[in-house]
């Protein structure tokens, strides 16, 4: 069987274009960037949904609560090698009224949740908990300028979790930065760049 690796994510493991909101293809999502480095001895599953949280239900954008979606997504798509988390965006929204510290709390439980879910099962799969590229954006109601500090802060906090928790650790802006125009989503280059990080790492630790 091939080695699988489900990849758990927001709009940007979706492949949301920055401010159309249509989807990137196959092969410009860091997803399919990551199958392709990687070869058929692998097989990626994406898990992206766009508005999806660490731990925080949204009124607004209703079932997006990563944590509550964590038991099905994985039982249904074990075996699994490696799990890459990639959450923490969202939740810098407005109304939220959390700091990075409180984000990190959130991951840490979902963390937390896979791992259990993982031993259960008898899975020896590695969580790669990778910190998202810091945003921001200038006039969308939903996240304000301190959205973007937030942003710029989850990647000490995940490196204190990942370091705890034994995960594999990415911070992805220091392979990229680039968003597109509305300052939140992904652009094709750091799809790639992202992909092609992710990948290495996995190298690293076969």
């Amino acid at each position: 069987m091939k080695k699988r690796i489900l990849c758990y994510g927001d709009s940007n493991t979706w492949g949301y274009k920055p401010v159309t909101g249509e989807r990137y293809d196959e092969d410009e999502r860091f997803t399919g960037v990551l199958a392709r480095e990687l070869g058929e001895d692998y097989r990626v599953v994406e898990e992206g949904l766009v508005g999806r949280t660490t731990v925080f239900s949204d009124r607004m954008e209703p079932e997006r609560c990563g944590i509550e979606h964590l038991l099905p997504f994985i039982l249904s798509q074990l075996p699994l090698d490696y799990m890459v988390i990639m959450l923490g965006t969202n939740d810098t929204k407005t109304h939220f009224h959390v700091n990075a510290k409180e984000i990190g709390y959130g991951m840490e439980e979902l963390i937390i949740k896979a791992q259990h879910i993982l031993r259960i099962r008898g899975s020896k799969a590695k969580i790669l908990l990778v910190a998202p590229v810091p945003i921001c954006p200038e006039d969308d109601p939903m996240f304000g300028p301190e959205s973007a500090a937030k942003s710029e802060e989850l990647g000490d906090v995940y490196r204190e979790l990942a370091a705890a928790w034994d995960c594999l650790y990415l911070d992805a802006k220091t392979v990229t930065r680039e968003v597109g125009g509305d300052k939140i989503h992904l652009t094709a280059d750091a799809h790639s760049a992202l992909g092609r990080a992710i990948a290495a790492i996995i190298k690293e630790n076969e």
